[in-house]
């Protein structure tokens, strides 16, 4: 069997198996509103499948496949020094690869999000964990860094198409705690990202490691199927919607806020990519001054794994700080918090240019916290402020900003080649700085 006919039956399998979990697939888009009433109906009908416990379901499938997408998301920034190696790339297209992720993640987003909120459907959020999985599992069989730029384009487009669904209909679930309910959401991703920032450089070290990616399918699209069934369950989006007491037509000036809070986002994840090729370089010239006589691949292949911890420390601060911002920041009192926070935090990132190493662990787990403690809440506020549009809310406060976040890696290889390493540290502790800043104009909005 040629190449091209592997492909095509891999393709018809994944087909059937989202159209047999879809019912609202576009194959079978004029049966989508009988559906969707059908399964209302049966949930109020029939007892023993309580809709607390539907709901409930549905909220654990989404957290499993966040954690299992952000670990996906973690393989590239955890492991860049050994795709370095194995394929002999540049600094600037280390650089450029690092944007990819924002770029074609980011501008997904928003565009699923609308066709979500338009067709009224959650199908984009399975799909998006088939296409994760197929572009991420490829990334063992890339030869070249045009190939590689590719499947992993694809790779985040799918990562990219789950996260406002996901989002969103965590919110709608528990929408009487928003902010606690997206703060899960984030934590979940976040020990996705942890764990998949331990694993895969240690995993992609070994012998053979690149090889054993696309073994990933199977499970994972296991997974989707999974999620898609639940989704089913689910009251259809276009009933929440109607019965939404908020749902009304905003102000200029909350437009406004909408606006604030979008570039306070784009400020705090554009530091976040320009930390995650920061660590790359940091790491490296660390463990050559350690090992003056070791080769560059030698120096990648000892400093990956520590840049996989780096980023573990970050995801693990961003978790925390996420999840204590859901519990500690009160609807209706969110200014505040997204002033000071990434203010007070931004010196811990000027840190990295003087301290040690050995440092380096407790500075990550602190800057995590810095610039993303205040995530969860953008997101949950966007959300109150455009409750007709809660996926649309989501995916620019994640994907439209994460989108921009491609100039950050840019920004730091440039830093790096004409400042040096501790200038780009400072430059990139006063953008957190400012990404608070912004967040001035912000009124409090009464819940």
């Amino acid at each position: 069997m040629n190449l091209r006919r592997k492909v095509s039956v891999l393709l018809g399998v994944v087909v059937g198996i989202v159209s047999i979990a879809d019912p609202m697939t576009p194959w079978n888009y004029r049966r989508k509103y009988a559906f969707l009433m059908s399964q209302d109906i049966a949930l109020q009908r029939n007892p023993t499948v309580p809709a607390a416990r539907t709901a409930g379901i549905a909220f654990v499938a989404i957290m499993v496949a966040h954690a299992a997408v952000d670990a996906l998301s973690a393989l590239v920034p955890a492991s860049l020094g050994l795709l370095e190696a194995r394929l002999q790339l540049t600094a600037q297209q280390s650089a450029w690869l690092m944007g990819v992720g924002p770029l074609f993640s980011g501008l997904v987003q928003p565009i699923c999000a609308l066709v979500s909120d338009r067709f009224e459907t959650r199908s984009p959020g399975t799909w998006g964990v088939v296409l994760g999985v197929l572009g991420i599992g490829s990334l063992g069989l890339v030869s070249s860094f045009w190939s590689l730029a590719v499947v992993y384009a694809i790779g985040v487009i799918g990562i990219g198409m789950f996260h406002p669904v996901g989002v969103a209909t965590a919110g709608h679930l528990w929408s009487e705690r928003r902010s606690t309910a997206v703060s899960y959401f984030f934590v979940t991703g976040m020990i996705g990202g942890v764990l998949g920032a331990m694993l895969w450089p240690r995993l992609l070290a070994t012998s053979g490691g690149f090889q054993l990616l696309p073994l990933l399918a199977a499970p994972l699209l296991l997974l989707a199927l999974v999620l898609q069934r639940s989704f089913a369950g689910l009251t259809p989006i276009h009933h929440r919607d109607a019965t939404n007491d908020d749902a009304r037509d905003l102000p200029d000036a909350e437009w406004g806020m909408v606006c604030v809070l979008y570039v306070a986002a784009v400020l705090r994840f554009c530091v976040n990519m320009a930390l995650v090729y920061l660590f790359v370089r940091w790491t490296q010239s660390h463990v050559a001054a350690q090992h003056p006589d070791w080769s560059l691949e030698q120096v990648a292949k000892g400093a990956a794994p520590i840049v996989g911890n780096l980023n573990a420390a970050t995801l693990t601060g961003m978790a925390f700080g996420g999840l204590a911002a859901g519990a500690f920041v009160r609807t209706g009192r969110e200014k505040w918090p997204m002033v000071l926070v990434p203010v007070l935090f931004s010196p811990v990132i000027a840190l990295f240019a003087f301290l040690p190493i050995q440092a380096g662990y407790l500075l990550a787990v602190a800057t995590g916290i810095g610039f993303a403690s205040m995530i969860p809440v953008t997101i949950a506020l966007a959300q109150r402020l455009l409750p007709k549009r809660t996926n649309l809310a989501s995916s620019l406060m994640m994907g439209g900003a994460w989108a921009l976040a491609l100039v950050g890696p840019s920004c730091a290889e440039y830093g790096v080649t004409h400042f040096g390493l501790q200038t780009t540290f400072l430059l990139t502790a006063g953008a957190l700085a400012l990404s608070g800043l912004v967040c001035l104009p912000v009124r409090n909005r009464p819940a």
